[in-house]
């Protein structure tokens, strides 16, 4: 795997990770827990979806740094973190902050089969289309961080 793709997916996961997850959301009354309806408040589903991401969150950039020396093990890590996102995104409930918590997911799932791909066979990466694709998860992730703080 080149170093220039395992710097780039190193800080595109540093940036998911910043903005997506540790979205200090606004307000009080904030629960870790969704409710099975549409009062959710937005801080309440920002709380919701970081607590189900925030201990995968830990320690998965040092993970990703380790794509080149030992990718299965980086990628075993990249898809805890995808389960947890999942699991966040099942987690939040309020109509503004569930298509952005969607939208991250999905963006990151796309990464994640890239870099699966490319973790399998570096001759094969296309720097290009991964560019676009991590691209996509920070706009994401911003999106993301935008409604949780606003």
């Amino acid at each position: 795997m080149t170093k220039k793709l395992v710097s780039l997916a190193t800080a595109v996961v540093a940036v998911a990770l910043l903005a997506g997850c540790s979205t200090g959301g606004s307000g009080s009354g904030a629960t870790t827990a969704a409710k099975e309806d549409t009062t959710q408040s937005q801080s309440a589903a920002c709380k919701a979806f970081e607590s189900k991401v925030k201990s995968a969150a830990e320690g998965l950039q040092s993970e990703v740094a380790k794509l080149q020396s030992d990718p299965q093990a980086a990628v075993a890590k990249l898809k805890e973190f995808d389960a947890s996102l999942s699991d966040g995104v099942d987690a939040v409930t309020n109509p503004t902050v569930k298509p952005k918590a969607e939208a991250f997911h999905t963006a990151y799932a796309d990464m994640l089969t890239q870099i699966e791909a490319i973790a399998k066979d570096p001759q094969s990466a296309d720097i290009s289309k991964f560019t676009d694709t991590t691209t996509k998860v920070q706009e994401a992730g911003n999106d993301f961080q935008k409604v949780c703080t606003s």
